[in-house]
């Protein structure tokens, strides 16, 4: 075996330890379970590059485990078909490679058929986990009889599994008691006046809102806040439904939001709109309703309709619509309008309740953009727009999606969604035309107008299918904001390989932080920080500098020096570009930056504290080892004293302080100081200085410890 590297630490360095030289000869020298076994110890320390040869043969050679972990280690590097490979390698026979396969098909590559297929043959292999995940799909797909089945057999041997049939039970109960308890109080509400009982309100407020001490179940008001009830398991989803169409005889217009909301949760936006339209009849009062329903239409991006459903609200006096009716106007630039509804929310006492937020700030905008000139087209665009208009009336998309972007760029955002959304209807769906007025139709209304991440997503998709490189981005960072990284990733890794700095970085961040392998997270910051994000130089650079990497780091930490005075944390890149021009031999270089990195440290420190803080590194330390052991002149003598003389004062037997003190001393020939220095560093605290040390002694230890 000679293609493994031996670097440790990801630094070349081609020296091992002990522990190491006993895992690679037995590698070197043994069986497939060797190797594994080595390839594992190089991974738990970070060293994946080394362990992937290794891991490999060994995989090769028939050992499931190495299969598994190579597999994994390409999976976390964003390289799904790899991990497919091995994974397929062992999956016949090992059930954590059937689930890790079974994982990767449902989650990365968009295969749930296929994904179920490896859950039951690792089940078959005798895998829980494939047992229990394989329900849970089942659930997810409305197999809810098979899951259960499949649960009852795994639930003796995995608490998981356990666990899932209690969630399933006490959603059955929970939905019966909602209903149950529905069908009592809408009698109770159906009874003559006189004949309710006196508490029938506060009975309808601690089913609804605050939790009936009688039950252990939440308000029913809390329902719709966890719709991954009904993504999980689908076939509770038409009890919910019954539930909240029985709750409409309760009469109270808060039962109609929260269906609506757990529909909008659901991305199911007909149905939230069709739902609050049908509250809206039986209550047309409702002011919780309205303002629902135009928050719905809002997100959506359905501009046309937001407008008209805050309308009704805003004539009738509501404050929080007209306020919200003043906003949408003042951001089109149709200030007059503006002005009549933001003074109306101002002056009004109409809904003053607590979704109400003062006009004043709202007013405060409009005033600015009062004082402003407003937007408008240049000459050239102007002269178009005729030749536009009758192109686009014809039937043109290209005419369409210009006059979008003039509108636009005129705030005149109804009328732009009107003309993207026909060129992209117009357009063959394939087309270039298409994709790009569904991305910035998409891209308009979620920047500019306030639409929702999930009603973005389906119109840069097109896009970003296509190729175009700001909706590949723009998309993962849709993913990224809706808290769903696993979509998120292979969109940013795309765009991070075409040189989009801001998905590298999160990619090395994901990669890093959340997995913990440092060499691929280095490679994605490097790459970030050469596309300007200086904040990823010194990310890498430090890295670098502990793998002994150092002419490497110098221009990565040079780089995020740059950034020091926008970043007060990038001051810290002088002390690491110290040690990695001391580590490249340039030790005169290497004393200025850690002169600098003294001067500044007052502002790193501000960036850490507690145990941080406390274990933080002490660039005078540095600089007087550089000054005493490669410098070694008089002068850089005289300057170490002065750094190591507030080191002593704090701790007196600060032993690297000591040690160098005893070099200066016995580079000046006085060995009496020299052995003073060694002895008080040798001993213990709350002791007497120990027996004098001999010359010999002396110089034997400054020759261990100094070099």
């Amino acid at each position: 075996m000679t293609s493994a590297g031996t670097s440790t630490d990801g630094s070349g360095n081609t020296e091992l330890t002990a522990e190491e030289r006993k895992y690679r000869t037995a590698a070197e020298e043994g069986d497939a379970g060797d190797k594994q076994a080595y390839g594992e110890y190089l991974v738990g320390r970070g060293r994946v590059d080394d362990a992937v040869p290794w891991l490999e043969e060994a995989a090769e050679g028939g050992d499931a485990r190495a299969a598994r972990l190579r597999a994994i280690t390409a999976k976390d590097r964003g390289q799904f078909s790899v991990a497919d490979y091995w994974y397929r390698s062992a999956a016949e026979r090992d059930g954590d490679c059937a689930f890790g396969l079974a994982e990767l098909l449902l989650e990365r590559l968009d295969d749930p058929e296929g994904a179920a297929e490896w859950y039951a043959k690792g089940a078959e292999l005798g895998s829980v986990k494939c047992r229990t995940n394989g329900a849970l799909l089942m659930l997810r797909q409305g197999r809810t009889r098979e899951a259960k089945e499949e649960l009852g057999e795994a639930a003796p041997y995995d608490h998981v599994a356990d666990q899932i049939e209690d969630r399933l039970i006490e959603l059955a109960d929970r939905l019966e008691h909602y209903r149950v308890r529905i069908a009592e109080l809408g009698e109770l509400c159906a009874l003559p006046p006189q004949e309710r009982p006196a508490d029938l309100d506060e009975q309808l407020e601690a089913f609804l809102e605050e939790g009936e001490d009688d039950y252990e179940y939440e308000p029913f008001g809390e329902l719709h806040t966890e719709p991954e009830w009904f993504t999980s398991y689908p076939s509770f989803l038409p009890d919910a439904e019954k539930a909240y169409e029985e709750a409409q005889a309760l009469g109270d217009p808060r039962t109609d939001r929260w269906h609506g909301l757990l529909y909008y949760n659901l991305d199911r936006y007909q149905d939230a709109c069709r739902v609050l339209e049908d509250g809206l009849r039986r209550h047309p009062d409702s002011r919780t309703l309205a303002r629902t329903l135009s928050a719905v239409h809002l997100q959506y991006g359905e501009l046309e309709r937001y407008e008209a459903s805050l309308l009704p609200g805003a004539e009738a006096g509501d404050r929080v619509q007209q306020r919200r009716l003043g906003d949408y106007y003042r951001d089109q630039w149709r200030l007059a309008e503006a002005r009549r509804w933001l003074d109306a929310a101002a002056e009004g006492t109409e809904g003053d309740d607590d979704t109400y937020e003062s006009a004043e700030e709202s007013l405060e905008e409009l005033e600015q953009a009062e004082l402003a000139a407003p937007p408008a087209l240049d000459a050239e665009e102007e002269s178009r727009l005729p030749a536009l208009r009758e192109a686009a009336e014809s039937g043109d998309p290209a005419a369409d999606l210009e006059l979008g972007r003039l509108m636009e760029k005129l705030h005149r955002y109804p009328e732009a969604v009107r003309h993207y959304k026909r060129a992209a209807s117009v357009a063959a769906a394939d087309s270039p035309q298409g994709h790009a007025a569904s991305y910035a139709l998409g891209h308009m209304l979620h920047h500019e107008c306030g639409a929702h991440e999930k009603a973005a997503v389906p119109l840069y998709r097109p896009a970003a299918e296509a190729g175009d490189l700001d909706a590949i981005e723009g998309l993962g960072a849709l993913y990224v904001r809706l808290e769903e990284p696993v979509k998120a990733e292979p969109w940013l890794r795309k765009a991070a390989r075409f040189g989009r700095p801001d998905a590298a970085s999160w990619v090395g961040n994901r990669v890093g932080d959340d997995y913990g392998d440092r060499e691929e997270a280095v490679r994605w910051w490097m790459r970030a920080a050469k596309g300007g994000r200086v904040w990823y130089g010194w990310r890498a650079g430090m890295q670098l500098v502990r793998w002994k990497r150092y002419a490497e780091a110098e221009g990565l930490l040079r780089l995020a020096w740059t950034g020091r005075e926008e970043k007060d944390p990038l001051h810290e890149a002088a002390y690491w570009l110290g040690r990695a021009l001391h580590g490249q031999g340039r030790s005169a270089e290497a004393v200025e930056w850690l002169r600098t990195a003294r001067d500044v440290h007052h502002i790193v420190r501000l960036g850490y504290s507690g145990f941080m803080l406390t274990s933080l590194f002490d660039p005078s330390m540095e600089l007087a080892t550089v000054l005493v052991n490669d410098i070694a002149t008089e002068e850089a003598y005289e300057e170490a004293e002065t750094l190591l003389a507030p080191v002593l004062e704090d701790s007196p037997q600060h032993r690297t302080a000591r040690h160098l003190l005893a070099r200066v001393a016995e580079q000046r020939g006085d060995l009496d100081a020299a052995r003073s220095h060694l002895e008080q560093s040798y001993t213990p605290k709350g002791e007497e200085t120990g027996p004098l040390l001999t010359a010999e002694e002396v110089a034997g230890v400054l020759r261990r410890v100094l070099g």
